[in-house]
């Protein structure tokens, strides 16, 4: 299932060959992919790459996932960014922490191509309907995740 538009996806993981292949993978259908290994490169790249949507690692070094996300959030150009968490935390209490970090799904891993690839379909729509002025005061009111995927 390749992507006919160019959505460009931030990948985070301070485990470099899974950044990296991941990156690759989603080249190969069609999508622009920008990778980065700890929380202040993802800061540093999603400021100038202005994704649409992020795939971002909890347990990594300077600065954690779920510190990374509601920084994410701050920034206005970035604000309708789709945050996915991909993680191998699944269990209830790191699902209630990236909600409160304004995650907008929770994956963990090992994650099998087709689940990730409807993640990453969810999420272009989701910027989509956002970035157009839609679905803005569902998601202010709470200044966290989009409902969307939750």
């Amino acid at each position: 299932m390749a992507t006919d538009s160019h959505t460009r996806v931030l990948i985070v993981d301070d485990q470099r060959d899974a950044a990296d292949l991941l990156g690759e993978l989603l080249s190969t259908e069609g999508y622009t992919t920008r990778t980065a290994y700890d929380g202040y490169m993802a800061l540093d790249a999603a400021m100038s790459f202005e994704p649409q949507i992020v795939i971002l690692d909890l347990g990594m070094p300077r600065f954690s996932g779920d510190e990374v996300a509601p920084m994410l959030r701050q920034v206005s150009k970035l604000r309708h960014a789709y945050i996915i968490a991909l993680t191998s935390w699944g269990d209830a209490a790191s699902r209630a922490l990236t909600r409160r970090a304004g995650f907008d799904m929770h994956l963990v891993k090992p994650l099998r191509l087709p689940e990730l690839l409807s993640a990453l379909e969810v999420g272009r729509c989701a910027h989509a309907y956002l970035a157009r002025g839609r679905g803005a005061a569902a998601n202010s009111d709470s200044g966290t995740a989009s409902p969307i995927a939750w």
